[in-house]
């Protein structure tokens, strides 16, 4: 199914600004979902990290998480959902949140020594461009990690639940059908090189640690 990028942002916009703020408060399967994302993500990163880019970060929840694991990084992040940036922007003073697209990432070439993707790639229309912009973004010696569901029957099942049996407001959002071994082609096809690759969330979901 093809979409344009006036549909995406209708799609993008049926999901409230404070929607994993809530969610992990108040709903113990996303509060679980999440932290075990945090937990591998952490995991996979440098202590020595300086500076953080989160690519489609939403309101800047996750990244003002890992942010409390890495205190002395700059921390930044971009989505093309703009209620939820100047949503993050009010909520989150450490983080620099900015209204711009993945496709065409507004920083300069080799300026991030880590860039992390989290369950991003299956939202946009050309995930093969977006690697391409998170390598250009990373610096020589830089670590990124991409991370989404794994795609497995566990993981479609659970989803199709969450989706239309509670009327989730995910609903349709999954422009880009993947699996793990279809990440893995991609992040391979965009001439990186994956390092580490941590399967967690009961394999529902896959994180891959890459350099250039």
């Amino acid at each position: 199914m093809k979409f344009t990028q006036e549909e995406l942002h209708a799609i993008w916009h049926k999901v409230p600004v404070d929607y994993y703020q809530k969610g992990v408060k108040n709903n113990i399967l996303q509060r679980l979902w999440h932290r075990g994302k945090l937990v591998a993500v952490a995991s996979l990163v440098n202590e020595n990290t300086k500076k953080i880019l989160d690519v489609g970060c939403a309101s800047g929840w996750f990244l003002h998480m890992l942010s409390k694991k890495f205190p002395n990084a700059k921390c930044v992040g971009i989505d093309s959902y703009k209620d939820a940036i100047m949503y993050g922007k009010k909520k989150y003073k450490n983080l620099t949140l900015v209204d711009a697209d993945g496709h065409k990432i507004p920083f300069s070439d080799e300026s991030f020594d880590l860039v992390i993707c989290t369950e991003m790639l299956e939202h946009v229309l050309d995930p093969n461009k977006v690697i391409q912009e998170i390598k250009r973004v990373l610096k020589p010696d830089g670590l990124a990690v991409i991370e989404m569901d794994s795609g497995n029957m566990l993981f479609r099942l659970i989803w199709y639940w969450w989706t239309n049996m509670r009327n989730g407001v995910w609903k349709d959002s999954h422009i880009q059908p993947f699996t793990a071994s279809k990440l893995e082609g991609i992040i391979k096809k965009g001439g990186l090189k994956i390092k580490k690759k941590k399967n967690f969330n009961f394999t529902m979901a896959v994180a891959f640690q890459i350099k250039k």
